[in-house]
C-alpha cells in the first residue's frame, strides 16, 4: 500500500478542456518517501488568471516534455492501481487534468478538503492555506521540504501545495484513530453546506437555512438546475425540501418531467 499525494497546476480550470502544465506528488510507501515534480508542455493556451496564480508561463514550460512522457507522471501511472491511495486537496481538478492526459485513476481516493470539512468544524474556512496556519502545518514544513530535498515553499507550486495537504492529512488522520480507509468514506460522504457561496447570494452571508424560511421555492429551482452536479449542494438542497412536503413533491415532480426530455 502506498500514498500519493498529488498536485496540478493547469492551463486553466474547465475541467473537460484544459491541460496539465506542472505535476507534482509525493509518494509515501511505508518508511520510504520520494517526491516528484515536473513542468509539462502543452500547445493549448493559457489563461492570464491561471498565470497570475500558479506564474508559470509559457516561455517557462517550452522546452518541457508532454504531461504523459514526464517522469512524475510515468511514475504516478505505474502506482495506479486500486490498493494505493490517491490524495489531493480537492480532487476534482487533479483527477479531471489526469483523465484529460488519458489516466483513468484507478486508486482509492482521499480529498483533504472533503474530509477537513467533514473533521474540522471549527476551521476559519477549507483553503488549504487557511488550513496550514489555523492547525500549524507551517510550524513544520520547512523541516519535511529540507527532507524531501524541496526548496522553497510557496503557494500555488504544485510541490509546495503537496507538502501542505501532506502534513494535513496526517492531521486528519489523528482525528480518525489512523484509519485511512475512513477518509476514504469521509471523501464519499456528502456534506450538508451551511452557506451559500454561490448565485446572487454569494457574498451575502446567507445560510441555507435563512434562505428555505423565506424563498422554499428557489431551492425547487437549485434541486432542478444546478445540484445535479454538484453532490454536497443537492444533498443539502434535499435535506431542506425534505422539510416540506408540498416543496419536496413539486421538486421531484419537476425534475422527472425534465428527465422525459433528457
Amino acid at each position: 500500500m502506498a500514498l500519493f499525494f498529488v498536485d496540478v497546476e493547469a492551463t486553466g480550470l474547465d475541467l473537460e478542456n484544459d491541460r496539465i502544465i506542472q505535476l507534482a506528488f509525493i509518494k509515501k510507501d511505508g518508511d520510504i518517501i520520494e517526491s516528484y515534480s515536473d513542468l509539462c508542455y502543452t500547445d493549448l493556451k493559457m489563461s492570464y488568471s491561471a498565470m497570475g496564480v500558479h506564474n508559470i508561463t509559457p516561455e517557462m514550460i517550452k522546452d518541457k516534455y508532454w504531461p504523459y512522457e514526464a517522469d512524475s507522471y510515468i511514475a504516478l501511472e505505474k502506482g495506479n492501481s486500486e490498493e494505493n491511495y490517491f490524495i489531493s486537496h480537492g480532487n476534482e481538478l487533479d483527477i479531471a487534468m489526469l483523465e484529460n492526459e488519458g489516466m483513468e485513476l484507478k486508486m482509492k481516493r482521499i480529498d483533504t478538503d472533503k474530509c477537513s470539512r467533514h473533521l474540522l468544524k471549527d476551521a476559519e474556512d477549507y483553503k488549504l492555506q487557511t488550513l496550514r496556519y489555523q492547525y500549524g502545518l507551517y510550524k513544520v514544513e520547512d523541516e519535511m521540504a529540507k527532507s524531501l530535498g524541496i526548496g522553497e515553499i510557496k503557494a500555488h507550486d504544485a510541490l509546495s501545495d503537496v507538502v501542505w495537504h501532506y502534513l494535513l492529512f496526517d492531521h486528519l488522520l489523528e482525528k480518525v484513530d489512523g484509519d485511512v480507509d475512513k477518509l476514504v468514506e469521509l471523501t464519499q460522504t456528502p456534506i450538508l453546506l451551511e452557506r451559500i457561496t454561490f448565485g446572487k447570494y454569494k457574498n451575502k452571508n446567507l445560510t441555507f437555512e435563512e434562505l428555505f424560511a423565506t424563498d422554499p421555492a428557489d431551492f425547487v429551482w437549485m434541486y432542478n438546475n444546478i445540484a445535479k452536479n454538484w453532490s454536497d449542494l443537492e444533498y443539502t438542497v434535499e435535506h431542506w425540501l425534505k422539510t416540506n412536503p408540498h416543496y419536496w413533491n413539486m421538486a421531484k415532480e419537476e425534475r422527472k418531467k425534465a428527465s422525459w426530455f433528457d
